[in-house]
């Protein structure tokens, strides 16, 4: 009988293991560590998608050019593409998690089985015996020390038998709680599902009246001819841009005179590095516009490549702007000392914001298309107090 008590508390102390070991599965840092990484991603996606938001207000509330127009279809496709990225990173969290509940509901079930077992068997030793066996036991130790053990091993049993009973029924209540947390998990799922697809819907709808927006200005003589004029002005409009950022910043640094030694620029006759590797689809000079289709000054190379591609600073310097310019999209110009400076254009997302330094090779956005652009590349420009310069001259 002694032997049956020891049995019972091992039983038990096994129980105790694999319960421990089923909680701490469910815990696993790496499934949290995954959740908490696409949240933060999911929350950088909506911070920019309130951004694009914004701008496409502000839009609706000037007048409206065509290239206007253009841009605001454009930045509505940007905050359609955003919205379906979050939603599929919630897909994503929503599958993680319905997998780590389903995984938590088998190893409880699998659990209360055994303890089931265990207690089952306790319940027959009960039904035997009762309360003569263990008094028997007592009585049939041969010394006092004998007789304490036995106390002992029983008050042990005991103990282990409601410690059984109390963690059955935290796991009955745990495996409740993860079965109805799954449900809400899949309704959840399902939900999300709907408006993926619903924004999927909404997108092709959106690239269909770009189309067909930039298909009529193609067709209609006046259209066509006020984009054209739009396009060169967007051109003059970067390089009173940077003429103007370039001028504030110097009048800045004449009142901080600390101010000019903090960045590390080019020396003279420094060379530029390649911000993206990739096939030059269109040089700079005097060319036929890919989408207005008339010839016009091309004032940099477009560097084919991948949406999504990480584009870099071609030198070291101070972000003079990052944001949104008609014609060009999503832009960053980097100011590199002695008058040069270089821009990135129709970038897809920023990495950096004014005022930033930057190193030479630094991640400062994404290709993209934004802009009066046909198809992902980079649209790079070198410029030197704020007149275009050939880049091929300048990269290495």
């Amino acid at each position: 009988m002694r032997g049956k008590i020891r049995t019972v508390i091992a039983a038990a102390g096994v129980l105790t293991i694999v319960f421990l070991a089923g909680s701490s599965l469910f815990a696993a840092p790496a499934i949290d560590n995954r959740i908490a990484a696409e949240e933060a991603r999911m929350r950088r996606l909506e911070q920019q998608i309130a951004e694009h938001e914004k701008r496409v207000k502000l839009m609706g509330q000037k007048e409206k050019g065509v290239l206007t127009e253009i841009n605001s279809l454009d930045q509505k496709k940007k905050v359609t593409e955003q919205r379906i990225r979050v939603l599929e990173l919630k897909h994503e969290k929503v599958t993680v998690t319905i997998d780590s509940l389903r995984a938590d509901v088998k190893s409880a079930e699998r659990e209360l089985t055994q303890m089931k077992s265990v207690l089952e068997d306790r319940l027959v030793d009960i039904y035997k015996y009762g309360g003569v066996a263990e008094f028997n036991l007592l009585l049939s130790a041969s010394t006092a020390h004998e007789a304490m053990e036995t106390a002992f091993l029983l008050n042990r049993i005991a103990l282990q038998d409601q410690a059984m009973i109390d963690s059955m029924l935290e796991k009955k209540d745990r495996l409740a709680k993860s079965a109805a947390a799954m449900e809400q998990q899949q309704k959840e799922l399902a939900a999300n599902t709907a408006n993926l697809s619903k924004a999927r819907t909404t997108y092709k709808s959106q690239i269909s009246e770009s189309n067909t927006f930039l298909g009529k200005v193609r067709k209609e003589k006046n259209l066509h001819q006020q984009a054209v004029k739009e396009l060169q002005e967007s051109q003059k409009e970067i390089q009173r841009t940077v003429v103007a950022l370039m001028k504030r910043k110097q009048e800045a640094e004449n009142k901080d005179t600390t101010r000019s030694t903090r960045y590390t620029y080019l020396p003279t006759g420094g060379q530029l590095s390649w911000p993206v590797q990739g096939q030059i689809s269109s040089s700079f000079g005097m060319r036929v516009h890919p989408t207005f289709r008339t010839k016009m000054m091309h004032t940099g190379i477009d560097i084919r490549a991948a949406r999504g591609t990480p584009v870099k600073a071609a030198g070291p310097g101070e972000v003079l702007y990052a944001g949104w310019l008609r014609g060009y999209g999503q832009i960053v110009i980097i100011d590199h000392g002695k008058n040069l400076s270089s821009v990135y254009a129709h970038l897809s997302s920023l990495s950096v914001g004014e005022g930033n330094a930057v190193k030479k090779g630094q991640t400062i956005g994404s290709v993209g298309s934004t802009g009066t652009a046909t198809g992902a590349h980079l649209h790079f420009e070198v410029r030197v107090n704020g007149d275009a310069r050939d880049p091929m001259k300048y990269l290495k």
